[in-house]
């Protein structure tokens, strides 16, 4: 009998899950680091079952949605990061991104400029940086650019095309996503119908490598 209990209790010791919500999310990154997300992903439901708050493991897990195209389901992680951390620049950008690929426009700009407060503001903004004393989010914070760049695309998706083309000048003058940003201002230019200037950003974005700007020089450009 004692042998039989003493069994019992090697087989409940062995079959407890020891491992932290950090293992799994250190396992499920070296998946990731390999491309095998579909793979990572039930590592990272174990991880944020151990401890729903671990931010880093819903980020993660919304990457791996967004990589495989499971856009609503990076949405749900996002919104968990933001009910924990409402000022998560990380987080609002992710699901602007997101809500841009459903074509949900609108709700992408509410993101980015979501994102846009928590830096402080377009007029004035500052980024954070890692401080020894106090907590300051500087993991996830953001360039200002790169929230301008996305919302400068969802912008000209709703004919916004005035608000898209500052955003794109920001973007040009922080040499961010260069040749990307002279197309769209190209594009802009074109569309109020200054060839001229829209001809010549167009050119730039094609000597610099934008893939999409060969098409529209030899529409727009003859």
């Amino acid at each position: 009998m004692k042998q039989i209990l003493i069994i019992l209790s090697i087989l409940t010791f062995t079959s407890c899950d020891f491992k932290s919500s950090a293992d799994y999310k250190a396992e499920a990154e070296k998946l990731e680091s390999e491309g095998r997300y579909e793979e990572a992903i039930p590592l990272l439901d174990k991880a944020i079952e151990k401890d729903p708050e671990n931010i880093y493991a819903l980020i993660n897990r919304g990457v791996d949605k967004s990589i495989l195209e499971d856009y609503e389901g990076a949405i749900e992680d996002y919104n968990r990061i933001i009910q924990i951390d409402s000022d998560n620049a990380l987080a609002y950008l992710n699901r602007g991104k997101n809500k841009k690929r459903l074509e949900d426009y609108q709700g992408a700009i509410d993101d980015f400029e979501k994102a846009i407060k928590t830096k402080g503001g377009e007029s004035f903004y500052m980024d954070k940086v890692e401080n020894s004393f106090i907590e300051t989010g500087f993991e996830f914070d953001v360039a200002m650019e790169e929230i301008r760049f996305e919302r400068g695309i969802a912008r000209y998706n709703i004919d916004s095309l005035r608000l898209a083309f500052d955003d794109f000048i920001f973007c040009i003058d922080k040499n961010f996503e260069k040749p990307a940003s002279l197309y769209w201002r190209g594009i802009i230019y074109v569309a109020y119908g200054m060839n001229q200037k829209g001809c010549s950003d167009l050119k730039e974005a094609n000597k610099l490598g934008d893939p999409d700007a060969q098409e529209m020089i030899n529409e727009y450009c003859k």
